[in-house]
């Protein structure tokens, strides 16, 4: 943060404080206010306060953009004081801050949640949304802080997650994620796939997989689709493991009035690899390999050259491990 803005943000903070014991004038309004009581957040021995300090000024800004409010946190007991910019918050109020602490080794830790609620109003809806967003507290050197990670992958989930009246369909609708208690449960329930995701890998990485399309051994990459896709799009060897024989094979052929859609069954020799072509093959033809869907067991990926109509759509599904089972072949 700017050390500009830092400064500016204390010395309001201290005024705030400071103004907090003498009464305020109607002809001076406050320029920060309180969103939400301070928080204390804890990790070992270590503590900190977090405060949601409101910018009142808000609505009489037209030229840029000022967010609802700012969270800044200061530690407890701290020899030189300092009041931390940690970052922004968009909500008109914050409906709850709580605290959650995930297992799963590669995002371990405590982290503190800020759900926010905000009214809303259109010709589509009516009602309000919620919206919830993480704070990391990382103790490094014996010092405690709250950070934001801008690389955070929020689940969709627990974004705008909208309760009222749907005018276009006439119906009520209902936010599943309005509360400290469903986000937990939530959060719990994404943690313990992720450490069981991450044991499944582990497994199959040691114990290799024996299938109808290779007389050897090959350990299934990752139950992890993406990493699955790519380790299948790079290695021959992984792509005639997990094949599905017969492989089901959907091509479009010209057809009188319409194209019409062939299908065939491809087994053994029939079975031509690569079935799909690598990194460097589709940097050189131009082509763009996406996760078109993926949705428990099933998977479906798709090779485009954009702007033609070269299109393969690869569908896969998932035992102990992801197999290719359907290629629809849709290029004229």
């Amino acid at each position: 943060m700017e050390l500009a803005k830092l400064l500016g943000c204390m010395g309001a903070f201290g005024l705030m404080v400071g103004l907090s014991a003498q009464p305020s004038l109607a002809e001076d309004p406050q320029t920060i206010g309180e969103l939400h009581p301070p928080v204390v957040a804890s990790v070992g021995d270590q503590k900190i306060t977090v405060f949601f300090l409101k910018n009142n000024l808000k609505d009489l800004e037209r030229v840029i953009h000022v967010p609802d409010a700012e969270i800044f946190y200061a530690p407890i007991s701290a020899v030189t004081p300092s009041l931390n910019y940690v970052w922004k918050v968009e909500g008109e109020q914050i409906a709850s801050v709580f605290f959650f602490e995930r297992k799963f080794p590669e995002r371990a830790g405590k982290s503190m949640f800020v759900l926010t609620e905000s009214r809303e109003s259109n010709s589509g809806f009516r009602g309000v949304s919620y919206s919830t967003q993480e704070l990391h507290l990382v103790e490094s050197g014996g010092r405690l802080s709250l950070e934001f990670f801008r690389g955070n992958a929020y689940p969709p989930e627990l974004q705008n997650c909208y309760e009222g009246r749907d005018l276009d369909k006439g119906v009520d609708v209902e936010c599943a994620y309005k509360d400290a208690a469903s986000i937990k449960k939530f959060l719990a329930i994404q943690d313990a796939k992720m450490i069981a995701d991450s044991k499944l890998d582990q497994d199959n990485r040691q114990k290799p997989i024996k299938t109808n399309g290779d007389s050897a051994d090959t350990a299934c990459p990752s139950s992890n689709f993406a990493a699955f896709l790519t380790a299948f799009s790079e290695r021959a060897d992984v792509q005639k493991s997990f094949v599905q024989q017969p492989l089901k094979m959907v091509t479009t052929v010209a057809g009188d009035p319409e194209p019409e859609m062939e299908k065939r069954s491809l087994s053994g020799d029939q079975l031509k690899f690569p079935i799909f072509p690598d990194q460097v093959t589709r940097d050189i033809q131009g082509l763009t390999l996406t996760v078109k869907e993926e949705r428990g067991d099933k998977a479906t990926a798709i090779l485009q050259k954009p702007d033609t109509d070269y299109v393969f759509e690869y569908r896969f599904v998932r035992g102990q491990c992801w197999q290719l089972e359907e290629v629809m072949d849709y290029s004229l």
